[in-house]
């Protein structure tokens, strides 16, 4: 019969006699294997095991092997615990990802791409209300040990999706997962304590406008501004309604319907900014009112035919068969809390920024530039 976590008491014993044998604290052990000292007194104590790659370098740091170590192939127990859920009217059963922050437990949406035909992802545990309270219910082979090292990074550059995508980081605990949402949202969640990493692009293309932003929004500077990405902003456009597009009056006499950005994203300041430059208020535009929550879902509206015209990168309308009518580059910027900046799966991501292969994919896309990602701004 196979062994659950409640059952490896003895067997992990093991590891803390190789470990006084050896002369190592807890620290040490924890330095050399690359995780913290928690998590090898949590392993030491039974009540989490590592995954592979950190197995393996335990094992070799104590001079021994897996298998005398840990014994047979284990299994962990099912976990629910307590968690802040961060969703709109969530429904029970839904499968979600969870960050620890500010010393709790916070869960995000794990399937919103599905929503948009994009497939299931990687989700932690299953959201369950008991008794009117948020509790969630870890996934079989998930380690709550391992969750604890988890990067929540919020923002609507669709670019995010190649920085979590698991190959920045192998074998440290835990992973990085995207939350997709405007700046603005992005920004109320790091603030709250809901994520560790928020993306933010102010909108209007200038250089340096995400800094001056920042620095309005934490005067005390306790954040940090990494360059992330830059993209060619423009106005996504129906096929065969693009030549409508130069003429103010299509988008104030209801040539053009509009899919707008929700208030205090990135694409909602472009947004206002072009408008105002064709001396249109927003009143007068048909679909201003009709907000949506991602470059995604502005394109599939497109596609639809609910609308005709929304703001975004060339990358998504030249994927999704969509014209484009470019405007300028645009900056995209990654918002680290400077507390944060050592963590082991935080700096990972740094340095994941500035290689070869990262940026070489994100250049891949349609109007994307990366020279600049992980400069600091």
């Amino acid at each position: 019969m196979k062994k659950t976590t409640q059952d490896l008491a003895l067997p992990l014993h093991k590891m803390s006699g190789r470990r006084h044998a050896l002369g190592f604290s807890q620290a040490e052990l924890a330095r050399r294997c690359g995780v913290t000292r928690q998590f090898v007194n949590l392993v030491e104590c039974g009540r989490t095991q590592p995954n592979v790659q950190v197995a393996l370098r335990l094992a070799s740091e104590l001079q021994t092997s897996v298998e005398e170590l840990f014994g047979e192939k284990v299994e962990p127990a099912a976990e629910e615990i307590p968690v802040n859920l961060v969703a709109e009217n969530p429904s029970p059963s839904a499968r979600i990802n969870l960050a620890w922050v500010s010393r709790r437990w916070i869960g995000h949406r794990a399937d919103t791409a599905a929503s948009l035909g994009g497939g299931f992802q990687e989700a932690d545990a299953v959201a369950t209300k008991t008794g009117g309270a948020w509790h969630a219910r870890v996934a079989r082979g998930k380690m709550l040990a391992d969750m604890q090292h988890n990067v929540a990074i919020a923002g609507c550059d669709p670019a995010l999706a190649l920085l979590v995508d698991g190959r920045i980081g192998p074998g440290l605990p835990g992973r990085s997962f995207w939350v997709n949402c405007g700046s603005g949202r992005a920004l109320e969640l790091l603030a709250g304590g809901a994520v560790h990493v928020a993306g933010l692009h102010s909108g209007n293309g200038r250089r340096e406008e995400n800094l001056h932003e920042l620095r309005r929004l934490d005067p005390h500077r306790r954040w940090r501004l990494v360059r992330f990405t830059q993209w060619e902003q423009g106005w996504m456009v129906r096929p065969g309604m693009e030549r409508k597009l130069g003429k103010a009056e299509s988008l104030a006499a209801g040539g053009l319907r509009l899919a707008n950005r929700e208030r205090g994203s990135g694409s909602r300041n472009w947004i206002d900014g072009q408008l105002r430059a064709m001396g249109l208020a927003g009143s007068l535009v048909p679909g201003y009112g009709r907000e949506f929550e991602s470059h995604w879902e502005c394109a599939r509206a497109l596609l639809q035919g609910d609308a005709d015209v929304a703001a975004g990168p060339r990358a998504v309308a030249e994927m999704t068969g969509l014209k484009f009518v470019p405007d300028g580059m645009v900056a995209f910027d990654l918002v680290i809390p400077r507390a944060l900046l050592e963590l082991p799966r935080v700096a990972a991501l740094l340095d994941g920024l500035r290689t070869r292969r990262l940026r070489g994919e994100i250049e891949s896309l349609p109007g994307y530039r990366a020279d600049e990602a992980g400069m600091l701004v």
